[in-house]
C-alpha cells in the first residue's frame, strides 16, 4: 500500500503543544498523520507533496465549539436583532419554512464558510431536525464538506418554540426514537470526521423531567451533551441552574455549556470540580443581550473556555474576529474596574497566546478530542491551517501569535488540511463551485424570507412582559 506524504517546508510553527513549541521548521504528514516536525526533515525524492510554507505561520486548526451552521443561509438577517428577537423570529417566524432542502444548502455554506477560515473542527449545533429528512440533508451536507465535525442533534423547532409561550420550558420529551436512529445509521463506528453529539435544550428552556431523560440518553449511546445554559431572554428568575444539574448528579466532563454569562461563581466552581466545558461566543454575546462572556470568571474558576460563533444571522464566521472579542472584552472590562478605583492598567492578565489557544487545544478539548487535534503534536491528525506572512496585513511578523490573533483575517488563511487533506490550497477551496453555491444560497435565502414573510431590516417588537 502506497503512503501518501505531504512535506510543509520552512515554515514558523506555532504548534500550541508545549513540548515542541514555537520553531522555524518543517512538518511532515503520512497518511493524515503528524509524524515528524523539525528543521531540515528529509524524504526520498518524489515521495511526497512539497508544500513550500517559508511565507507562512503554521498552526493547528481553530476548533468552533458552538456553530449552528445551517443558520449560514440567513447570513446578516439578524445583525440588529435582540437575543429575544432572535429566537421569536427564528422558531416561530423563519423555522416553519425551512426546507430540507434549505438545511443542507445552509449546513454546506455554513461549513464551506468554517474550512475557509481556517476552522478544522466544528460541534454543528443543528437545532432543527423537524422531520428525518431535515437531519439527514445535514448529515449529507457536513460528509461532503470535508470538515471535522460533531454533528449536535438538536431536535425540532417545534420544540424550540416551546420555551416562548408560558411556563417558558419545554415540556415535550426528545425524540428518542429518531436519536438513536440517526446514531445507528451515521454514526454507529464512532470514528472518522465526522461525529455525534446531542445538542440539548437544558435547564434552562426544559423541565427537569426532560433534561434527566435527555442526559441518560446521550450517556447510553456515548454522546457529548452542548447545551444553552445561564443567559439571557429565558429563565432569568428561575436560576441557578447549574446548581440544580450539581444537586441532581448530573454535571460530568461530557458537558459543553455554551455561554454561560449569568451564572454565579460557586456555579463556574461546580462547573470546574466536574470537568465541565464552557463555550463562549463573545461578540454575539457581548451584541444581542446574553450578557457579558464571563471569560475572566470562567480562569478565575479554573476554566480554560473554548470558543464559538453561533450564529452567522447576527455575526461573521471567522474565528479571527471571535478571538479578538474574546481578548477586548475581558480585557476592557478589567481595565475600567482599574480605572473606576483611579488606578491606570499597568499590566494584561489575559494574552494573545491565551485566546489562541482558546480557539485550538481547548476547543479539541470540548468536543473530548484533544487527543487527536488541537495541536502540532507528533500523532495528532494533521489539521492545519497555513497562514499568509507576505500579505500586507501581515508584515512584518515581529511575534507570530500577536500576527494571527491581531492581523490575520481568512484573506490570509493560504491552506488548509483536515486529516491530510487540503481542503483549502492557494487562497481557494478545493473542489468548490463558489460561484454556483452563492447563486443557489441567494436563491434559497430570497424563497425563504418570501414565504416567511420577512424582508432585510426588519426586526420583530418584544412580546408583552420580556
Amino acid at each position: 500500500m502506497t503512503t501518501a506524504r505531504t512535506l510543509l517546508l520552512g515554515g514558523r510553527i506555532v504548534s500550541m503543544d508545549p513540548a515542541v513549541g514555537d520553531l522555524t521548521g518543517d512538518v511532515l504528514i503520512e497518511d493524515g498523520t503528524i509524524v515528524a516536525i523539525g528543521p531540515d526533515l528529509k524524504v526520498a525524492d518524489g515521495s511526497a507533496d512539497i508544500v513550500d510554507a517559508s511565507r507562512h505561520i503554521v498552526i493547528p486548526g481553530f476548533v468552533d465549539s458552538h456553530r449552528h451552521l445551517f443558520q449560514a443561509l440567513m447570513r446578516g438577517l439578524a445583525a440588529d436583532w435582540s437575543l429575544f428577537q432572535y429566537f421569536t423570529t427564528m422558531f416561530g417566524v423563519l423555522g416553519p419554512h425551512l426546507s430540507p432542502e434549505h438545511m443542507s444548502l445552509g449546513t454546506a455554506l455554513g461549513a464551506y464558510d468554517a474550512l475557509d477560515s481556517g476552522v478544522t473542527a466544528v460541534f454543528d449545533y443543528s437545532h432543527n431536525q423537524s422531520t428525518p429528512d431535515h437531519t439527514d440533508e445535514a448529515v449529507h451536507a457536513l460528509r461532503g464538506s470535508g470538515i471535522r465535525a460533531m454533528f449536535g442533534y438538536g431536535g425540532s423547532m417545534a420544540e424550540q418554540l416551546e420555551i416562548l409561550s408560558p411556563p417558558f420550558k419545554s415540556t415535550t420529551p426528545s425524540n428518542e426514537a429518531e436519536i438513536r436512529r440517526v446514531r445507528s445509521q451515521y454514526f454507529s463506528a464512532g470514528s472518522g470526521l465526522l461525529t455525534m453529539g446531542l445538542a440539548v435544550r437544558g435547564p434552562d428552556s426544559s423541565t427537569m423531567d426532560v433534561v434527566r431523560a435527555d442526559f441518560k440518553l446521550a450517556r447510553e449511546l456515548g454522546l457529548r451533551i452542548n447545551t444553552h445554559i445561564g443567559m439571557g431572554a429565558l429563565d432569568l428568575n428561575g436560576r441557578p441552574n447549574v446548581t440544580r444539574l450539581h444537586k441532581e448528579g448530573l454535571l460530568g466532563d461530557d458537558l459543553i455549556f455554551g455561554h454561560c454569562n449569568l451564572l454565579t461563581d460557586e456555579e463556574f466552581r461546580m462547573m470546574a470540580d466536574a470537568g465541565v466545558s464552557a463555550s463562549v461566543t463573545p461578540e454575539d454575546e457581548a451584541a444581542m443581550g446574553h450578557g457579558w462572556p464571563p471569560i475572566a470568571e470562567l480562569l478565575k474558576a479554573g476554566i480554560r473556555p473554548n470558543i464559538g460563533i453561533d450564529t452567522c444571522m447576527a455575526v461573521g464566521g471567522d474565528p479571527f474576529t471571535a478571538m479578538r472579542f474574546a481578548l477586548a472584552v475581558p480585557r476592557g472590562l478589567a481595565n475600567q474596574r482599574s480605572l473606576a478605583d483611579s488606578v491606570n492598567p499597568w499590566t494584561l492578565d489575559l494574552s494573545a497566546r491565551d485566546v489562541l489557544e482558546f480557539a485550538t487545544i481547548e476547543g479539541a478539548r470540548a468536543l473530548g478530542l484533544e487527543r487527536a487535534i488541537g495541536s502540532l503534536t507528533l500523532g495528532k491528525q494533521a489539521d492545519i491551517i497555513m497562514i499568509r506572512t507576505d500579505h500586507i496585513s501581515m508584515s512584518p511578523v515581529l511575534d507570530p501569535v500577536a500576527s494571527i490573533v491581531h492581523h490575520a483575517s481568512r484573506q490570509t488563511v493560504d491552506t488548509v488540511f483536515v486529516g491530510g487533506e487540503a481542503v483549502k490550497r492557494d487562497g481557494e477551496l478545493v473542489g468548490v463551485n463558489v460561484a454556483e453555491l452563492s447563486r443557489r444560497a441567494s436563491a434559497a435565502a430570497a424563497e425563504l424570507l418570501d414565504a416567511a414573510g420577512v424582508l432585510p431590516g426588519w426586526a420583530p417588537p418584544p412580546p408583552g412582559g420580556h
